[in-house]
Formats: structure tokens, C-alpha cells, sequence
């Protein structure tokens, strides 16, 4: 139990710092009195495919340093976030970037990529430093 606890202090300490750059461009946007460019700004898919890719490393850490991991699943659980996260953000993220005018589809879009994102690196990036956790506790003994 103590190692579950732990794992999820890390992960929140990671996202945390995910988090700090959108508060201080919510400050700025808010001092420019333009709240509403918040949403717009192309950072949000640039988050998102970070935590995609780090939701990825923490995984396959954590599956590497266990060893009754069944090797298939991993593929596909990396597949998964691969093929529906993390190559999707990458292509919002472009799109952002070459609008002219963020449209509300886009927008839309993009948060609830980043919404996803996040949901991806606190379950499955969670259950990967779990695993290392786990694999060190076991060194240890």
C-alpha cells in the first residue's frame, strides 16, 4: 500500500509541472485582458503529446522492470496510446499551429486531447511507476 501511495505522489509531482506553464499564460492572458485566447493557444497539444509520450516511457519502464509482465499486452497498451493519442495530438498540434484562426472545433479538440492525455498519464503512467517501484522494492530485499 505504502508503494501505491508513493506512486501516485510522483506522478501528481510530474503533472504538476505540466500544469505550471498554463497557469502562468493564464496570468499573462488574463492581465491582456484576452481569457479567451487561452484555449486557443497551441500549447495545450504540445502538453498533451508530452504526456502521451510520458505516460509511454513510464509504462514501458515499469513493464521492462517487471518480470511476469505479459509482453503482448504491453505492445498493444502501447499501441493504444500510440495510435489514439499520441499521433492525434501531434496532428492537432499541427493544425493549430497553421490556422490562422483557431476555430471552436479545434479548440474543442485539443482540450479534450489534453483531458485524455491526462487521464492516460495518471492510470497507465501511475500503474508504470507502480511497477518500478515495485521492481526496486524487490531489488532490495
Amino acid at each position: 500500500m505504502q508503494t501505491q501511495s508513493n506512486s501516485h505522489f510522483i506522478i501528481f509531482s510530474e503533472y504538476v509541472f505540466i500544469l505550471l506553464p498554463f497557469i502562468v499564460l493564464l496570468i499573462v492572458k488574463i492581465n491582456e485582458s484576452n481569457g479567451a485566447g487561452f484555449f486557443s493557444m497551441a500549447d495545450w497539444s504540445f502538453a498533451a503529446s508530452i504526456l502521451y509520450g510520458q505516460a509511454l516511457v513510464k509504462f514501458t519502464a515499469g513493464s521492462v522492470n517487471r518480470k511476469s509482465t505479459q509482453w503482448q499486452r504491453v505492445v498493444f497498451i502501447i499501441s493504444l496510446i500510440t495510435v489514439l493519442g499520441l499521433v492525434p495530438s501531434l496532428v492537432v498540434l499541427a493544425l493549430v499551429l497553421i490556422s490562422d484562426c483557431v476555430s471552436a472545433f479545434l479548440q474543442a479538440l485539443q482540450m479534450t486531447n489534453f483531458v485524455l492525455s491526462t487521464v492516460v498519464f495518471i492510470l497507465l503512467g501511475g500503474a508504470g511507476q507502480k511497477m518500478i517501484d515495485d521492481g526496486n522494492s524487490s531489488d532490495i530485499k
